[in-house]
């Protein structure tokens, strides 16, 4: 069967929904409690296939993320980096970009005050010891290769197909 990266995640995600709800009816109908003398309808539960079931559900999302996975390792993008690379890439420079940004909003300088500064007589200034021109250029480069890897990512996670052996 065909997946696009896109498709494919959206059939984990509804496998995992299907195995949660099984889970749910095992949980709610695996056991029950009457009193002496009590006449109660049993609730419906077969144990040998709900468990057959999630075996199932098991086995068609890890046939679906090693798919994935060899997708993502082996797919070059067109800024010639592989998918796995890319969101690995991606991450890391989300992480960085907050940094750069309170880097760039600091002032020149800046006036302390509270500790001790405030104990002496003679006011003291904080000052920078970068320009923040290049931090600001950093930045706006960082920005825009994540803005280019997210394009190139969304292009091919959904027009991209590969195959998978699993019958849904």
């Amino acid at each position: 069967m065909k997946f696009t990266s896109a498709s494919a995640n959206k059939l984990i995600r509804t496998l995992e929904d299907k195995k949660s709800y099984l889970l749910g009816q095992e949980s709610n109908n695996s056991t029950y409690v009457l009193a002496d003398g009590e006449k109660i309808e049993i609730p419906e539960y077969d144990f040998n296939e709900t468990n057959r079931q999630i075996d199932e559900i098991d086995l068609k999302i890890r046939t679906l993320k090693h798919a994935l996975n060899v997708f993502n390792t082996t797919t070059v993008l067109p800024i010639g980096i592989t998918i796995d690379q890319a969101l690995v890439e991606m991450a890391q420079l989300n992480n960085k970009l907050p940094r750069l940004d309170s880097l760039r909003r600091a002032k020149n300088k800046t006036r302390l005050s509270g500790g001790m500064a405030a104990r002496r007589d003679v006011a003291e200034y904080q000052y920078l010891n970068y320009k923040t021109d290049d931090v600001e250029k950093v930045y706006e480069e960082n920005l825009s290769r994540v803005q280019q890897i997210q394009l190139a990512l969304d292009r091919v996670n959904q027009t991209q197909e590969f195959e998978v052996d699993i019958t849904e």
